[in-house]
This record gives C-alpha cells, sequence and structure tokens, in this order.
C-alpha cells in the first residue's frame, strides 16, 4: 500500500450513519463525518450513505485522492423486510417426471411472514421440464406473473444445484424485461428445494430496492470523480463487489452487527469476548470465540433460509430509550427512543433551561401508550429522559465520549421524574439506566450461555452509548470491560477493513471423494472474482455430517497493493502463543512441526494437541491429533493410507473411520464427508493436485 492511502467505511445505524477515512497499517482514523440515518427519505437510508460520503470527501479535500477502497454496510436490506417494503416476487417452479408433483408443492411457498401484519406475497407458475425448456414457454410463465402483479422473479428447480440450466433459462428471459431476478442455486449449492426457493423470493423481493441503492452509491463516487472498488458487508462478516450485492442482496442481512465485530477482532486481536454494540435505538450482541465469529443460518419468521449471518441479538435498549412509566415505578426501558419519538436528549440541553420543567408522558408513535417519560421546560420545548441522560447524571460517561453531556442538566432533567419516583435525581437516573442495563445484560448473558463463556470473557464496548453503557452491563454482570479507541465509529471502521468473502455449499452425502476438493476450488474462484487478490485467499472446508452438507470458505483481502486486510502479520512467538491459547495448553510444549506460504502448524512431537496458524495470528484448526504428517505433497500422499487404516476405530459392524484435513498453501481442506478410506485419499489426491508446495496432514478421531 503507498504510502498514506486511505480506505473509507460508512455504516449504517438505526440513528446515525457514521463514515470513516483510515489508514490501514499502521492504522490511523484520519476523517470522520457522522449524519442522521435518513429512514423517511425517498431514497431511504442511502440517501445518507451519500451525505455522509459527500462530507467526507469534503473534509478530506485533495487527500481524497488517495482513497483506495469504500466499504459500507447497511441496513436496508433488514429494514426492507421488517417494514414490509418488497415487492410482489413471481416464484417460477421447475420440475421434471417422475417428480413433478413433489417439485410443484415445495416451489409454491405462499406468502412469507415477515414481521406482524406484513408478509412477501409471492405468486406461483410451475414448468414442466421433463422434455426440455423452450423460450416461449419461459415466456408465457412470466406473462402470467407479471399479469398478477409480480415486479420481481424467483427461479427454483428440482435439483439445480446439479443441473442448474432450466434456472438460468428462467433467469435470462426475466431479465431481458428487466425484471430484478434471482436463482435458487445462485444462493446455494445445497439439496432442500423449498429452503432454496424461500430463499430466492426473499432475495428478489428486495431486488428492486437494492438496485436503487447500489446506483446512488456509485453515483456519489462518480460525483467526487472516486474511481476505487465499492464494497458492501456482508452479513458473514466479508465483503462483496457492488455487483455482487446487486444480484444477492440478502447476503448483507445482520451487516451491521458484523461489521462491529470485524472492527473489534482488527483492534483487540480478541480470542473470546461478547462484543455490545450500543447505539442510539437498539444494541447488538455477537460473540468471537476462538478468534472467530460465529454465524447461523438466518429464519425469517421460523422459516429457514440459506442466509448466513454473525450470530447476533438484538435488544431494543440503548443510549436513546426513553422509559415507559408504571403507577410508582418504571415499567421498561424501551423499545422506543428519543429518535423515533423525533425529540432531543435532555441531557445536551442547558441546565437553566431545564429549571422548572414538568414531567410529561407522550406516545412516541400512534398507536404507542402515552407513558414514555419526558418533560417540558418553561419555553414550551420538550425532551426526552434517555438511558443516555441517566448515565451522564450518575457521571459515568467518561471524558472525551460521544455521549458525554452535562452532568448538571443531565441530573436537573431528572428532577421531575424524581418528583413522580419519590426518589432523588440520582435515583431517577439510577432507575432507569438499571432497567436499560438488565434488558441489555440479559442478551449479554444469553450469548455467553450459549457459547460456554466463563466470567473472565470481557465485554466488549462499541458504539456511540458503549462506554456508558457496556461497563455497566459489564459491572452488573461480574465480567471484565474492553473499551477500544473511537467506540462511536468503529463499526465503519470495520466496515473499511473487512475482507472479502465467499462461501460454497454443496450437499455431499460421501462416497465421492472429489467434491470437497472441488467445492474449496469453487469458493476460491469465487473469492476472486469478488475482487479478492489471488495471492491473499484462504480456503478452508468443513462437513457437516448431520446436514450432509460440505462448506467451503474463502477469505482474502482486496485486490491492492498490501496491508489490505487492515491488519500486520505476526510474529512466530505470537502465532505460537496464539495456538497455544486454542489449545489450552502451555506455548513451551508447543513445536514448529511444518510451514506453508501461509500457515504454521504447531504440536507436541508429531501428535496430541496440534493448531494451524494463519500469518495474523488467527487459528482456523486446533485438534488433539493422533498423527500430524509433513513433507511434500508425495510423500503424504505414500503414507496417508496406512495412517488413515491406523487410526481407523473397527467395531465389528463397521468402520467408524477419522477425520482428516489436509493444509496445503492456502487451503484448508476437510476430508470428514468420506465413507470409506479410499475417499479420503481421493479428496487428498484432488486437493494437492494443483499443489507444489509442502503439504500437511492432521488426522484426529
Amino acid at each position: 500500500m503507498s504510502a498514506g492511502a486511505l480506505r473509507v467505511g460508512v455504516d449504517v445505524g438505526g440513528t446515525f450513519t457514521k463514515a470513516v477515512a483510515v489508514v490501514p497499517h499502521p492504522f490511523a482514523l484520519r476523517a470522520r463525518a457522522v449524519v442522521p440515518t435518513t429512514h423517511h427519505h425517498a431514497d431511504g437510508v442511502t440517501a445518507g450513505v451519500a451525505e455522509a460520503l459527500a462530507q467526507l470527501f469534503a473534509e478530506l479535500g485533495d487527500d481524497a485522492r488517495a482513497v483506495e477502497l469504500v466499504a459500507f454496510s447497511t441496513t436496508q436490506a433488514m429494514n426492507a423486510l421488517l417494514e414490509g417494503d418488497v415487492a410482489t416476487v413471481g416464484v417460477v417452479g421447475i420440475g421434471r417426471a417422475p417428480d413433478l408433483r413433489p417439485a410443484r408443492k415445495r416451489t409454491a411457498v405462499g406468502d412469507v411472514a415477515l414481521a406482524p401484519g406484513r408478509a412477501l406475497r409471492t405468486r406461483h407458475a410451475f414448468l414442466d421440464a421433463t422434455g426440455g425448456l423452450s423460450d416461449a414457454d419461459v415466456d408465457r410463465a412470466l406473462d402470467e406473473l407479471v399479469a398478477a402483479g409480480c415486479t420481481a422473479i424467483a427461479a427454483s428447480g428440482a435439483f439445480a444445484v446439479d443441473a442448474p440450466e432450466a434456472e438460468r433459462l428462467v433467469a435470462e428471459r426475466a431479465r431481458e424485461r428487466g425484471l430484478p431476478t434471482c436463482a435458487g442455486h445462485e444462493l446455494s449449492g445445497a439439496y432442500g428445494l423449498e429452503l432454496r426457493t424461500v430463499s430466492a423470493a426473499i432475495n428478489a423481493s428486495i431486488l428492486p430496492l437494492m438496485e436503487r441503492t447500489a446506483r446512488i452509491v456509485r453515483d456519489v463516487l462518480e460525483a467526487a470523480a472516486i474511481d476505487v472498488p465499492l464494497l458492501v458487508l456482508r452479513g458473514d462478516g466479508g465483503a462483496m463487489s457492488l455487483e455482487a450485492f446487486g444480484r444477492a442482496p440478502s447476503l448483507s442481512i445482520g451487516a451491521g452487527p458484523a461489521a462491529g465485530v470485524a472492527a473489534a477482532l482488527h483492534e483487540l486481536e480478541l480470542t473470546n469476548g461478547i462484543v455490545l454494540e450500543c447505539g442510539g435505538t437498539s444494541s447488538n450482541v455477537s460473540v468471537v470465540d476462538g478468534g472467530r465469529t460465529v454465524l447461523r443460518t438466518l429464519k425469517v419468521m421460523g422459516r429457514p433460509t440459506a442466509i448466513r449471518s454473525v450470530d447476533s441479538w438484538v435488544v431494543g435498549a440503548a443510549g436513546g430509550s426513553m422509559a415507559r412509566l408504571k403507577r410508582r415505578g418504571i415499567a421498561e426501558v424501551g423499545p422506543r427512543s428519543a429518535h423515533v419519538a423525533g425529540l432531543p436528549y435532555a441531557c445536551f440541553a442547558e441546565a437553566d433551561a431545564l429549571e422548572g420543567a414538568t414531567l410529561e408522558l407522550v406516545a412516541p408513535r400512534a398507536g404507542d401508550p402515552e407513558s414514555y417519560a419526558a418533560i417540558r421546560t418553561r419555553s414550551g420545548e420538550l425532551h426526552a429522559l434517555t438511558a443516555t441522560c441517566a448515565a451522564n447524571a450518575l457521571g459515568l460517561v467518561p471524558e472525551g465520549a460521544h455521549a458525554v453531556a452535562s452532568r448538571e442538566a443531565a441530573l436537573a432533567a431528572f428532577a421531575p421524574l424524581a418528583a413522580r419516583l419519590r426518589t432523588s435525581a440520582e435515583g431517577a437516573a439510577r432507575a432507569l439506566l438499571d432497567a436499560a442495563v438488565a434488558k441489555i445484560a440479559g442478551a449479554v448473558e444469553e450469548a455467553a450461555k450459549a457459547h460456554g463463556f466463563g466470567r473472565d470473557v470481557p465485554v466488549v464496548a462499541l458504539g456511540g452509548s458503549g462506554p456508558a453503557l457496556a461497563g455497566e452491563v459489564a459491572r452488573a454482570l461480574g465480567r471484565p470491560l474492553q473499551a477500544p479507541a473511537h467506540p462511536e465509529v468503529l463499526s465503519s471502521v470495520g466496515a473499511a477493513l473487512s475482507l472479502v468473502r465467499a462461501e460454497v455449499v454443496r450437499s455431499a452425502a460421501g462416497g465421492d471423494g472429489s467434491v470437497t476438493a472441488q467445492v474449496a476450488q469453487a469458493a476460491e474462484r469465487e473469492c476472486v472474482a469478488a475482487g479478492a487478490a489471488p495471492e491473499t485467499v484462504r480456503v478452508e472446508t468443513r462437513y457437516d455430517a448431520q446436514a450432509g452438507q460440505v462448506r467451503a470458505v474463502a477469505t482474502g483481502a482486496v485486490a491492492l497493493e498490501s496491508g489490505a486486510a487492515g491488519r500486520a502479520p505476526v510474529d512466530e512467538p505470537t502465532q505460537q502463543r496464539a495456538a497455544a491459547r486454542a489449545l489450552g495448553v502451555a506455548a513451551n510444549v508447543l513445536q514448529l512441526v511444518a510451514t506453508t506460504d501461509y500457515y504454521r502448524v504447531y504440536s507436541e512431537n508429531g501428535s496430541g494437541p496440534v493448531a494451524v496458524v494463519d500469518g495474523l495470528g488467527t487459528v482456523p484448526l486446533a485438534e488433539r491429533a493422533r498423527r500430524v504428517m509433513t513433507g511434500a505433497k508425495h510423500d503424504v500422499l505414500a503414507g496417508l493410507g496406512d495412517a488413515v487404516a491406523e487410526s481407523t476405530l473397527q467395531l465389528g459392524v463397521g468402520d467408524v473411520l477419522p477425520r482428516v484435513a489436509l493444509v496445503c498453501g492456502s487451503r484448508i481442506v476437510d476430508a470428514s464427508d468420506a465413507r470409506r478410506a479410499e475417499d479420503i485419499l481421493t479428496t487428498a489426491h484432488t486437493a494437492l493436485a494443483d499443489h507444489d508446495g509442502p503439504a500437511v496432514a492432521v488426522i484426529w478421531r
């Protein structure tokens, strides 16, 4: 990377949209811009992205020429689903004899519930492709769906994972008409026709809105004469090109929490942590486990999809949350906030202006109970009492923090509520803050329990309200607190420093040893196509026996000169300590047993605890191995058969094969989808076929 080169990250929050310009390595924050999130603008939150970028480029001035990448995370996909701002989708189901009836049934998914009172409406047309499909067949189905009011198309065919030609034909004919279209095989390579159909319909429903989003952001860059790669953060923590976003916007669901976790991993190099991002309207709780982001497969109102995102808990309590009162106390803090009510925070007013203020109960939105606490000043202005106001009244907001305000003003603001609750101003503030903290702490504890975290695992404070609220959450739970620099814009930093990521899933019932290696190669190709430099791409595969799926994840840095990952490589002692932490052993018992261009492999004398560590200190594989084989690929392949046989457990009624992972160049290939020892060897030969450097085989049960 050239000296002074900049990366720009934009994060769309519920309250503010924040843009930053950073130097990735060594990290430095060069400029920032913060604007209110434009929920009610005709162009939605994208208008705020455009405004934040314009302000940032204006602040950079001539330095804007040093920008080499822009990345943004957006809540627009999730908001569109929650608010029902979706297109009516025409689902073109495709089947062949003798499976026409089940294919017709599983592609007729009906309406997909999104939120109370809101649904994604679908219409269904079915094509019999037994004897092949013609353009005329497809056009008739599309005519029928357009006449029914459909403005987007989802194509979903039985066994399209293996034979996608019919889906491709439908997509081509629909796109020629200008209809936003998604084909099921473009989102997932897993079997499950109904799952792929629902996923394709959800994706297609937000395509029209997201195509407009992509166009607006591109126009901003063109207006600023900035011709650089533009990436959109994915919900799984990776990034994708604007073109990929235009095809599969549903992959951006969960991008907000993902940006926060990416930033925490970058700045703090966490092994285990509970990342708590407190904004103005809501708080997000995410997890780092073993130095890695934890992912899950999304469900939409209980219906499974093929969409993967950061595992997170969203809580309707944050810095701007207002208190709903009951007769003699506080019933709840949130989910309504000052931002939803359109009111300023009371603590940011002048203390003199709050003298003589009176308590007033308001309904932030039509239909809400008229029981949310606000204060009316003598001049008639209405202000919200928020969790941030309470933290300031108690002196808990650090100096220099984004949320810091006058403690005198905050205490004056709580005087009217104190009179209602028959306590002091500090007592009223403490009651409000404790209610907010309890709500957030519940989600933190749920996340900790889900991952088996002890009390030593820290809470990591992000977001504008993080320094005030996260500290109280950590104190209430007896957990340590980690507070990184610039918490209010750290999610934007995370967007700027994210890596390109591609994931390929293929159903594999076992017995075809070449599938795993083929899936790894496909993920590698997709990652490069999304903008990653080939020499930076790493691939890991895992086999899920319960689901019968091979999942390959490829990550790489954007094709820039250097330092694109935003993290500096670590030295060998740091890698060894990372391996020891992952294995739960002392670092001095581990020896370096193999080195590739991407990884170091540490072990105890070629067996026992074994860890594979990359150049950034991440540990993708840590197991108690029965055997570790290293050397040239021909030597590893020659001895692998005997090593697998020695590690096979013979039960009489059948053999239990060991698990085998191959480390070769940038790939870690899990061969555990094998049914026979011969399948493991086939996977190994396929994985190593185009590899000339040293290879490692790790064998464990």
